[in-house]
């Protein structure tokens, strides 16, 4: 059995399956989400259910965050009955959601006040990295805490990279999705025109994984628009809202970027024709009605 007791905060598509992997791994875990229904599967397997953010930081000598927007990680620090009041010395907290470097390096200074610290933890590796225990976790905060958390990051990683100070590791989590979000707009893009022109989509595919610019991403989200099969991964919802952070951050930094300004239009009309919650493949639907069909 692990003596780190371990505190799980919201219970959606990534985050439950990342707090299964504590009970598995033997560590004492508490959950909490703002539905408690979705605990009970965790409960009934021997997790504690926490009524509040700071019950929930009460039980655990670890904090672990997963959840959509800054808002929601904003009502889990900082409310009446939310971590702040519960922290103290040598208490840690883990935030692994997408959120702008700003409030990391807020909710990082909150909790220092109080003798506790906070390591930000974003991932990447979507929900079948979650449920394999096999995701990408990019940290921010002192090398220390960092070294001292290994055995928690592992019980739901494979990999961990020190990326810096608090807020840094946050950049390097919307660079990524940055990536990602031209690596999907060319490649639905380009499907669409190969269409038109009658072009199969496998064998733009195939030259596509034989050539240079490679990617598994390229066949993973491409055999989804194939299938047709908008199952959520990732949603658009989620990536307009990383796009927006990045965009934020850029503009504090005073650098353009008009390319991903116009990418996110193009997610943007998938949210405005009600397709936010599918699968950011999805976004070539847009692409499709707007060439008028394929």
């Amino acid at each position: 059995m692990q003596t780190t007791r371990v505190g799980f905060a919201g219970m959606g598509l990534m985050g439950s399956r990342m707090a299964r992997h504590f009970l598995t791994k033997g560590f004492p875990l508490s959950v909490w989400n703002r539905t408690p229904e979705r605990c009970q599967p965790l409960v009934a397997n021997g997790a504690r259910p926490a009524r509040t953010p700071r019950e929930l930081a009460e039980l655990s000598d670890v904090v672990v965050t997963c959840v959509a927007d800054p808002n929601a990680v904003g009502r889990i620090v900082f409310a009446d009955d939310g971590i702040r009041p519960a922290a103290r010395p040598g208490f840690r907290y883990v935030e692994t959601s997408t959120i702008s470097p700003g409030l990391a390096r807020r909710t990082a200074e909150v909790l220092r006040a109080q003798g506790a610290d906070m390591l930000e933890a974003p991932v990447t590796g979507s929900k079948m990295g979650a449920e394999k225990g096999t995701l990408l976790i990019m940290t921010g905060g002192s090398k220390e805490v960092h070294d001292e958390l290994m055995p928690v990051l592992m019980a739901f990683g494979a990999k961990a990279i020190h990326c810096g100070d608090i807020g840094q590791a946050s950049v390097v989590k919307l660079v990524g999705n940055t990536i990602i979000s031209f690596m999907l707009e060319g490649l639905c893009e380009g499907l669409v025109v190969g269409r038109k022109a009658g072009v199969s989509l496998e064998t733009i595919l195939e030259v596509v994984m034989a050539s240079g610019f490679a990617s598994p991403y390229f066949t993973f989200k491409g055999a989804a628009i194939g299938r047709r099969d908008w199952d959520t991964h990732f949603s658009i919802d989620l990536l307009v809202k990383d796009q927006g952070l990045m965009l934020e951050e850029a503009g504090t930094r005073r650098v353009p970027m008009p390319g991903l300004a116009a990418i996110r239009e193009v997610f943007q009309a998938a949210r405005g024709q009600g397709w936010g919650e599918e699968d950011i493949a999805a976004v070539v639907k847009v692409l499709e009605k707007s060439a008028g069909g394929t």
